[in-house]
């Protein structure tokens, strides 16, 4: 049996990286959690734990929302530092790629994540890593999940992320703000439209040269097609505001 972390009892993978791996537990009260802990290598790294301890700074200290996942408790100083976060029912975004969905439907999931991300926004942080894998949840919508990457509104820096999600400025090592997360936002609204890879190229960075050089096909006719190609916008001016994007997708979650 793998040793518990804190007085959490681990359970099955949920998910395995190169620097972590994301882990079903309870505690002695059947509470349920998603615990992220530190591959062993990983932890013998005195940076990389600075920066998986920034990541449980950020997503304890966060206001709840019920659309980003809730931390509940973490350790960042222990062998393997662990952060616990509330489980959420259902899937990833990756489960519905691969078949193209109603406009409604990717409506409603995109507009769930971007609620979700608004409130991040409010907060003062820029998500940065948008991407299937980091929305989580059933037919009420999903929840964002996933701090690891997100920095302060105007910070910049080497690029994170997942490569095919990034934005161009993000690619660029220039400023995060919130037209960054509505970037990403429209590639994941893009792919659920068509159940096809936007900027996938393989290795990271022809995906990252794609981002930034490569135009996106226009979707098929539908309420959809000008709002995802907006926010699709290689300029960050050029792309419409989060607040007009969610208004954009209620409009067309509304219209079934």
């Amino acid at each position: 049996m793998d040793e518990p972390a804190g007085t959490w009892i681990l359970g099955e993978a949920i998910a395995d990286g190169e620097l972590a791996e994301v882990r079903a537990a309870v505690d002695a009260t059947g509470r349920a959690a998603a615990v992220k802990r530190l591959h062993r290598h990983a932890a013998r790294d005195p940076a990389l734990r600075a920066l998986f301890a920034a990541e449980i700074d950020r997503s304890l200290a966060l206001p709840p929302h019920p659309r980003v996942v809730r931390g509940l408790d973490a350790d960042p100083h222990g062998p393997r530092p662990y952060l616990a976060c509330a489980r959420v029912a259902g899937r990833d975004l990756r489960a519905r790629l691969g078949v193209a969905l109603r406009p409604a439907e990717v409506a409603r999931l995109v507009g769930a994540a971007a609620a979700g991300v608004a409130h991040l926004h409010a907060c003062g942080w820029v998500h940065g890593d948008v991407a299937p894998a980091n929305l989580v949840g059933g037919d009420d919508g999903v929840v964002v999940c996933d701090l690891g990457v997100a920095r302060r509104v105007g910070d910049g820096g080497a690029p994170r992320g997942t490569a095919a999600y990034m934005a161009p400025e993000q690619v660029r090592g220039l400023a995060w703000t919130p037209a960054l997360d509505v970037f990403a936002l429209a590639v994941v609204a893009w792919e659920l439209s068509t159940g096809a890879r936007l900027f996938h190229r393989g290795a990271s960075y022809l995906s990252m040269a794609a981002v930034v050089e490569d135009a996106a096909p226009a979707l098929a006719d539908s309420p959809l097609a000008a709002v995802v190609a907006a926010a699709l916008a290689k300029p960050p001016d050029d792309r419409p505001t989060l607040a007009e994007l969610r208004a954009a997708l209620d409009d067309v979650a509304a219209r079934g």
